[in-house]
């Protein structure tokens, strides 16, 4: 695999990674990245509350309902957004840009190449229009997936400057800086490598047991352990 990916195989076990600003890397021991990203208690959670919601939605629930939960559950995987921040979100008119992007990205990774570009400029206004009191995509983005886990990765500025390049490598994810203009351009690229890679991100995730994850979850874990998460764990190479 790279990163981003273009046209290369992802294997379960090994694969190649090649960042744009870094040169080539050897991944592997894809399986014992997810298991050790979920015995971290936080991603471990998120990943449960994320199949919880999931569930919710398929038995009916509406997912800009579950907007007052998913807001803290996304501290488990260290939101940086404060309490503050979630109630200005949840009053008019703010909820209401939540409500119309869970609608407009319900369609998944699989038809996120169909979205007009009426409804893009749509996306990025409603996007741009929550980015704020110092808080970008990775506050937003932790939110929607927990409510979009098929449409939308974690957004550290770590996985976007593997994934596509658009900042620099930070030091550290505690001062996240990646505004709302890189919310489209990390979708496109998500999008496109899950759809590329499904079958082999599914077999992944059929074998994980710790929380049920699909192809993007999947996906999304090892952007963040290739990214930044491999520093939890020394012993294992990135």
């Amino acid at each position: 695999m790279t990163w981003p990916m273009r046209g290369s195989h992802f294997a379960r076990g090994s694969a190649k990674l090649s960042p744009i600003l870094e040169g080539v890397i050897e991944l592997t021991n894809g399986e014992t990245k997810l298991r050790r990203r979920g015995s971290l208690p936080g991603a471990f959670g998120y990943d449960l509350a994320a199949a919880a919601f999931r569930g919710a939605i398929a038995r009916g629930c509406a997912p800009e309902s579950l907007l007052s939960a998913a807001m803290p559950t996304s501290w488990m995987v260290n939101n940086r957004a404060p309490s503050t921040l979630f109630a200005k979100w949840l009053r008019p008119p703010l909820a209401g840009r939540w409500a119309a992007l869970l609608e407009l990205l319900e369609g998944g990774y699989a038809a996120h190449a169909d979205i007009s570009a009426a409804d893009r400029s749509a996306i990025a206004a409603h996007v741009d229009a929550l980015c704020m009191d110092g808080h970008g995509v990775a506050a937003v983005s932790k939110v929607l997936a927990l409510l979009l886990p098929q449409s939308v990765p974690l957004m550290d500025d770590s996985a976007i400057a593997l994934l596509t390049g658009g900042v620099a490598r930070p030091a550290d994810d505690r001062s996240p800086t990646a505004g709302a203009e890189h919310f489209l351009p990390v979708l496109d690229a998500f999008s496109a490598q899950v759809a590329a890679h499904e079958a082999d991100l599914i077999a992944l995730a059929r074998d994980y047991d710790l929380a049920p994850l699909d192809a993007p979850q999947v996906l999304d874990r090892l952007l963040w352990y290739d990214s930044f998460g491999h520093r939890h764990f020394p012993d294992l190479n990135p």
